[in-house]
């Protein structure tokens, strides 16, 4: 058995398909229960970007919890000078301030998801364009129940359960009570997990193993010659950088990317 399915994406039509067979009958649109993740390279793995900075580490296991510390106290000393209303209630919502983190590109050991397939699809094509890129959808689920089903127990449910426990690799989703305008657009969530240096696919498909089912995460991997086909194709959907980054910043995009698929219609 296969522990991650790993499907190869050869056209437009294939995805919709792909999508209203393995998604849509499944997908109940008020639990977010399926979360979908875009990356520009499908050899990446799902790795959070803290994790990045510190797997090559020797000693990463002793120092990763003191750099996650260095980097949540850094920010929460200075943030407030920058914009006063950046104030954060760590005890009664601890959370807060990591996602803040995320969204200014501070490495934390959070991960991005989307619970739009189209959205997370974006991502995966707008970037790289020469390398082929990966869809990763995960029904969180069939990891609930594979974690109860070998250990007896659902994983915790609070992130700061999350922190504190030590028994075994878990992994949990997240969503701010109050988010940002640019996860609004992106319908965003996040996946966290007490081992800040494993990438998240390894204990999703780990655990899989150990109970011999299905892990519920899918990688869809998209050839780097369609990614331009792609784009155009979004943007009649409206999942475009205007609709997905507010400012300034969604118009730069947009105009480089209306640049490359004319570009792309000329070829």
């Amino acid at each position: 058995m296969r522990m991650m399915e790993e499907i190869s994406i050869n056209s437009w039509t294939e995805i919709i398909e792909w999508f209203e067979t393995n998604v849509t009958p499944k997908q109940d649109v008020t639990s977010s229960s399926i979360q979908f993740r875009g990356q520009a390279d499908a050899s990446w793995k799902l790795v959070p970007s803290l994790t990045r900075l510190i797997l090559n580490d020797e000693d990463s296991i002793l120092k990763a919890s003191g750099y996650e510390s260095h980097t949540k106290n850094d920010f929460v000393e200075q943030v407030h000078l920058l914009d006063s209303k950046m104030i954060y209630d760590l005890q009664n919502d601890p959370h807060s301030m990591l996602f803040d983190m995320q969204h200014y590109s501070c490495p934390t050991r959070l991960l991005d998801w989307s619970r739009s397939p189209y959205v997370a699809l974006y991502f995966a094509v707008s970037e790289l364009l020469s390398s082929d890129g990966a869809l990763y959808v995960w029904d969180w689920r069939v990891y609930n129940f594979n974690h109860k089903l070998f250990y007896s127990i659902l994983p915790p449910k609070n992130g700061d359960d999350v922190f504190s426990f030590t028994d075994h690799n878990i992994i949990e989703i997240l969503f701010s009570t109050k988010p940002n305008e640019r996860a609004a657009r992106q319908q965003g969530s996040f996946s966290i997990s007490n081992n800040i240096i494993k990438s998240h696919d390894d204990i999703i498909t780990e655990l899989s193993k150990n109970v011999k089912r299905s892990s519920g995460l899918y990688k869809l991997t998209i050839s780097s010659e369609l990614k331009l086909d792609f784009l155009e194709r979004l943007k009649t959907m409206n999942i475009t950088p205007l609709s997905l980054f507010p400012g300034l910043d969604g118009l730069g995009r947009s105009i480089k990317e209306l640049l490359l698929i004319r570009q792309h219609r000329k070829a």
